[in-house]
């Protein structure tokens, strides 16, 4: 294994051992992954945060069979099913026209968007995403809001304060998300984001969902939305077809 992962390169592979052996050792996976014990021991708590696990004495077990992988980071995730989220974001853009308030949360299905953005004149475009705010830095008919908050890096936005959101009335929100199930709803992995989304789509007149196919029947630990406050779900092909005929 390489001397230096990226984060979480190297939770996933923490993950990947625990589906293998059902648990794993802090020191073990220090000497094998050349890291401190100290950093391992952050990596878990991250991950049993997530609800991807469950700490012990010296090490972690599993703590559900089918675990949602660890989020990646903004850049990493980019990188993934990138023509599934092209095709899904030119759907999308079908469902936007000039003068409309739209919100954008900070996800990379949600980023494909932007090119289509900038075709629209008057439009205004509340995110809490600050790469999607910057890619709007040459685009003068487009106004960007944005709430205040602490910096989250894995997704490169802004959180925690769902109440310093604009007082504006939107018309849709166009969101993602780590799992949807009819159950569970619609779900992702950080509490905080997560309340910054429900604010959100309290704040819309609808909600359009953008996810590929990897997504359907997961659950991730928070809840933004239920199904029936979903206007659409705009997905890839390769969606399993009995999941959405629910």
């Amino acid at each position: 294994m390489p001397e230096l992962l990226f984060v979480e390169e190297r939770r996933r592979a923490i993950l990947e051992e625990l589906r293998k052996n059902g648990r794993v050792n802090v020191r073990t996976l220090s000497e094998t992954m050349s890291v401190s014990t100290v950093t391992i021991r952050q990596d878990l708590r991250a991950l049993e945060d997530g609800g991807l696990l469950e700490r012990t004495y010296g090490g972690a077990v599993s703590r559900t069979s089918g675990t949602l992988l660890p989020e990646l980071s903004f850049h990493v995730r980019q990188n993934h099913h990138r023509r599934e989220k092209a095709a899904i974001a030119a759907a999308a853009a079908q469902w936007i026209h000039d003068g409309d308030t739209i919100a954008i949360d900070p996800s990379t299905t949600a980023f494909a968007l932007v090119p289509y953005l900038k075709r629209f004149v008057r439009l205004t475009v509340v995110t809490n995403s600050l790469i999607i705010a910057q890619s709007f830095l040459d685009s003068l008919s487009i106004t960007v809001l944005m709430p205040g908050g602490r910096l989250r890096r894995d997704s490169v936005s802004l959180v925690g304060a769902p109440d310093q959101l604009p007082s504006i009335n939107l018309n849709r929100a166009f969101m993602s998300a780590r799992g949807v199930t009819l159950a569970e709803g619609i779900s992702d992995v950080d509490p905080d984001e997560v309340a910054l989304k429900q604010a959100l789509v309290n704040r819309c007149a609808s909600t359009v969902v953008m996810i590929d196919g990897s997504k359907w029947g997961q659950v991730a630990p928070y809840t933004f939305a239920n199904v029936n406050q979903v206007e659409r779900i705009i997905t890839s092909a390769d969606a399993p077809q009995a999941v959405i005929d629910q």
